[in-house]
């Protein structure tokens, strides 16, 4: 940095002291070097953008933050009122707590009141694990102690060897040391992690991808068949026919029967009556989910003993289970509700040592400031209700004359679909009605009648999102 006219250089040390989270001020490679992002005029960040940017004749020109606030301001007025709320459109990045996303979702939806509204990777304002959703669990409920006590790790779609350092190098390689901790890796390929967990007594289940649910409800059989699972945890916390439908407790008990659009047929009635549909499931037997996901079969009957067999003392295993990315995208109601299953089968759950959740990547969430406005959503099941805007597919058909992208870019956070580009190219590059002027009065008359204006932050201005 520059200060008084001569440079410096700042160096932030980790509290090598610290206790929790991050002990001894460890930290992973990208949150370690996180600094070497931000603006620095003598290294490859020099070009970070330090104002806001107007397109003219497709070149950037750097403009004052009163100039391109009321551009913002003047054309946001005109869709609202010419197109309606929906018309005007937020993508957001969901981390960084209160500061960001307070502030961005009280303008969405209460200053706004517009259901056009996504995270920075996800279509909707949605869960990412939605079955978990229905069986109760929370997806970041656990805190890293709990990934050391647990006797056995079961980690899914991700190594956080690789992907989630602090957790790994400071919590879960210090139950497999001292605990003794036995992790199932569930990737498709065998890295270092996965190397590491079966040179300490660990498993590998190198599945095809988007074969889980089949592992799951394989493991979760031969655990049943065996007469394993946790049969107090299941008698006291998981819900009847009786408790789902009258709209008690968490999860499914919160959504009687007659909200699903399949009028009741979606639940069981109870444990036994899952187990049964369980049983009558051809994938759920063992080896055919094993010729489904390519892999051994006695890993999933070994997989099946290290997560809940009991000890000889009677005493059952503390099992954990831990997912990500690799489990739950696209696939997710599927992966997230059968791997929640195979936890409510096994005891996790809010206990120590005990717990079902995400692992995570960074610190992510936030405080919205205000209500999702779910009645102005187009979309609809079958009935009264309907669910939250699919942001992408309301954009590529058009209906989107304003988009206001905040710390994200939209098509590459995304899956990257060559239609999402092509509606942003379509819609920006290739509009006919460009900026050519750097009045603001031109800018406003141009942008107004067609509104093709694309507002962001810096990392947009390297786009072609921005007015």
């Amino acid at each position: 940095m520059r200060a008084n006219g001569r440079l410096y250089n700042i160096v932030v040390v980790p509290d090598t002291d610290a206790k929790v989270v991050n002990t001894h001020g460890s930290h992973s490679i990208r949150g370690g070097c996180i600094a070497q992002k931000v603006y620095n005029p003598h290294t490859p960040t020099a070009d970070r953008l330090k104002h806001p940017m107007v397109r003219v004749h497709d070149i950037l020109i750097p403009v004052s933050w009163d100039f391109a606030l009321d551009i913002m301001a003047e054309v946001s007025k005109h869709v609202i009122q010419t197109y309606g709320e929906s018309a005007w459109a937020l993508k957001y990045f969901s981390y960084q707590y209160f500061e960001n996303t307070y502030a961005l979702t009280k303008l969405a939806f209460r200053s706004i009141g517009t259901p056009a509204v996504a995270h920075h990777d996800h279509p909707a304002i949605v869960n990412s694990v939605p079955g978990w959703v229905d069986i109760g669990y929370d997806i970041f409920g656990a805190s890293y102690e709990d990934l050391s006590l647990a006797d056995c790790l079961l980690i899914s779609g991700t190594d956080p060897f690789e992907s989630k350092t602090v957790a790994w190098n400071e919590w879960i390689v210090k139950g497999i040391n001292s605990n003794h901790t036995k992790v199932i890796m569930v990737v498709p390929r065998r890295t270092a992690g996965v190397a590491y967990a079966e040179s300490h007594g660990g498993l590998w289940l190198d599945v095809f991808p988007g074969s889980d649910t089949a592992v799951h409800m394989a493991i979760a059989r031969i655990i049943l068949e065996n007469g394993w699972e946790d049969k107090d945890f299941i008698r006291d916390w998981t819900n009847n026919q009786w408790e789902t439908d009258s709209g008690f407790g968490q999860g499914t008990r919160n959504t009687p029967w007659q909200w699903r659009t399949t009028w009741g047929k979606f639940q069981t009635k109870g444990f036994e009556d899952w187990k049964s549909w369980l049983y009558q499931q051809r994938e759920a037997e063992p080896h055919e989910a094993a010729k489904m996901a390519g892999v051994d079969v006695q890993k999933l009957y070994r997989a099946a003993e290290m997560m809940a067999k009991p000890n000889p003392d009677g005493s059952r295993p503390k099992t954990s289970i831990g997912i990500e990315k690799g489990n739950y995208w696209s696939n997710n109601y599927l992966n997230t509700a059968s791997i929640g299953n195979l936890g409510v089968v096994v005891g996790a759950g809010g206990r120590p040592g005990r717990v079902v959740t995400r692992l995570g990547g960074h610190q992510r969430g936030g405080r919205s400031g205000g209500r999702y406005p779910g009645m102005k959503s187009p979309y609809k099941f079958p009935g009264r209700r309907r669910h939250r805007m699919d942001l992408d597919r309301w954009l590529d058909a058009g209906h989107v004359r304003l988009a206001y992208c905040v710390g994200t870019t939209w098509v590459q956070a995304m899956c990257g679909t060559s239609s999402l580009q092509e509606a942003f190219r379509r819609l920006v590059k290739l509009n006919p009605h460009q900026v050519k002027t750097l009045d603001k009065q031109g800018i406003i008359d141009t942008l107004k009648p067609h509104s093709i204006g694309f507002s962001g932050s810096e990392v947009q201005c390297r786009t072609d999102n921005l007015l």
